[in-house]
């Protein structure tokens, strides 16, 4: 009987203890994280859109430069909206060199008139949107050949998720006619995108463009595993005095032009071939 006590107390303490344990702790399972091994971006290209510009229709009588008149050039966008007179648009007084709209008609395509010293010439160009943003320009050598390119910006498409500028150069031929390489919207809008990686891992979202990565804070994702695109969203900045041009776009991810993050790309030009390089990813 002695030998039996001890054993039914500790059975008992045992017991005891168990009505008051604590339950095990709960494990959540998380997600692994993971992300894919990046590279540098490889730079893309595309040839230019070739114009040659035409001799001008009449003798037209142009208006002086906007700082001689100290007007907005926003003011006169829309005084030639409205019809019937030549309007300066732009101006690059480093290189004297000016952007004229011609009289402009509703049923008619637009039409700029480009003076460069004593070079003119005709382009028929979408330069006008209702946001009525006037053309920009300037000169610069962007190919590093020691003649100066003339950049001209023009507006040519603007809505809702929308804002498009589009990139012409201009180059002044020995005979001193213009020719006009535009960089073709394709550079941007197709061969972009594939740089792209859109990644979800650990509950998080991230873009990656080269080996540059950007978390995303999205409250929508679309299911069918839709591919980053880069919308409908380009600008650009003239930078004179770094011989350069930048361009501004921004990523969408399901093509809704619901866009979740800004881009940056150096825009190249030389014989007739633009290139976007060193692409950088921005919070939006």
């Amino acid at each position: 009987m002695r030998t039996l006590l001890p054993v039914l107390l500790a059975l008992l303490l045992l017991t005891a203890c168990g009505t008051d344990a604590k339950p095990a702790m709960e494990v959540l399972e998380v997600p692994a994280f993971s992300l894919p091994e990046t590279a540098d971006a490889e730079p893309v290209s595309a040839p230019a859109v070739v114009t040659e510009g035409r001799a001008p229709a009449e003798d037209y009588d142009l208006p002086p430069s906007l700082a001689a008149v100290q007007e907005h050039p926003r003011y006169n966008m829309e005084r030639w909206a409205s019809g019937g007179v030549v309007e300066l648009l732009a101006e690059a007084p480093e290189a004297d060199a000016a952007f004229y709209g011609l009289p402009y008609s509703q049923d008619a395509r637009e039409t700029a008139l480009i003076r460069w010293g004593d070079s003119l010439a005709e382009f028929d160009w979408y330069f006008a949107t209702p946001r009525m943003f006037p053309p920009r320009m300037a000169a610069m050598d962007l190919d590093g050949d020691g003649e100066h390119e003339l950049a001209v910006l023009t507006y040519t498409g603007s809505g809702t998720g929308v804002s498009v500028y589009d990139l012409h150069v201009l180059e002044k031929n020995p005979d001193g006619t213009l020719t006009d390489y535009a960089m073709p919207g394709s550079l941007w809008q197709e061969q972009v995108p594939p740089l792209l990686q859109f990644v979800q891992t650990g509950g998080r979202n991230f873009l990656i463009l080269g080996r540059e990565l950007l978390e995303i804070d999205t409250d929508y994702i679309p299911e069918d595993g839709t591919a980053p695109s880069t919308g409908w969203i380009a600008d650009f900045r003239l930078l004179p005095e770094e011989r350069a041009v930048q361009l501004l776009g921004a990523v969408d991810l399901w093509k809704t032009t619901n866009y979740v993050a800004d881009y940056t790309a150096n825009v190249g030009y030389r014989d007739g071939v633009f290139t976007l390089s060193q692409f950088h990813l921005q919070s939006f």
